[in-house]
């Protein structure tokens, strides 16, 4: 039962590890300016983990928390600044005492609801995919519609700790250890899952390239995923 290689201990390993995880990605997050490289390198780590490739998380996830920092931080600057934006809107329609259009308010909260679905596959995309702020960006949004089911089970996902703490508040010292992290790992396995035909057409593309330009480059770290590339990939995903 004890062995090292026996399904209780891989477990137990597992668990270990999601809480490390857990414990770096609020760690990452608490200057709130660094939360996009923070979930970019969660996500990164989470991949590694689900593939069985990673064994060393805290290594990972300084490693892709530094070489994603610049991107991932425009991104969630970008998209925070957005939200506050909006917020503010929002707050001074209802508490200002000066009546608007409803046509307004649904305005802001249709589009809170599309930066919410954007946020939910930009950052996991980064941890995947090569490319730049805009194409990433514009993939993201384009993955999420996509995809509309998986993510709104994705944004769904994100409410299970509160209503968990809700119903039981004692769980509240498991959910602060454990709950971000195995939601990121949790979200992971559904993201390769989404990510993978894509990523095979991409990889058979630049590797066609590769062979015919006798380029040597590693595609080991990352997948340069143009924003051609990926709306390529997904009209042959959509025609099967």
């Amino acid at each position: 039962m004890f062995k090292l290689d026996s399904p209780l201990m891989n477990f137990l390993n597992k668990v270990a590890d999601i809480m490390i995880l857990n414990f770096f990605v609020i760690l990452g997050c608490l200057p709130i300016v660094t939360a996009g490289a923070s979930l970019t390198a969660g996500y990164y780590v989470a991949f590694k983990m689900v593939k069985n490739e990673e064994s060393y998380i805290t290594k990972g996830y300084f490693k892709a928390f530094k070489e994603n920092f610049k991107q991932s931080t425009i991104m969630w600057l970008i998209m925070l600044v957005v939200a506050v934006v909006l917020f503010a809107d929002y707050r001074i329609m209802t508490q200002s005492g000066v009546e608007f259009s409803e046509w307004m308010r649904i305005a802001i909260m249709a589009a809170a609801i599309i930066i919410i679905v954007g946020i939910v596959f930009v950052f996991p995309m980064q941890a995947r995919f090569t490319n730049t702020v805009k194409n990433q960006i514009k993939n993201s949004y384009l993955m999420a519609l996509s995809h509309l089911p998986s993510a709104v089970l994705i944004i769904v996902s994100f409410f299970v700790p509160v209503v968990v703490f809700y119903l039981i508040p004692q769980s509240l010292p498991a959910l602060v250890l454990l709950a971000v992290g195995l939601l990121i790992y949790l979200q992971s396995m559904l993201f390769l899952k989404i990510f993978r035909p894509y990523e095979e057409r991409i990889l058979a593309r630049e590797a066609e390239e590769a062979k015919a330009q006798e380029d040597s480059e590693d595609l080991d770290s990352g997948i340069f995923a143009g924003s051609e590339a990926i709306e390529e990939a997904m009209k042959e995903e959509a025609k099967k």
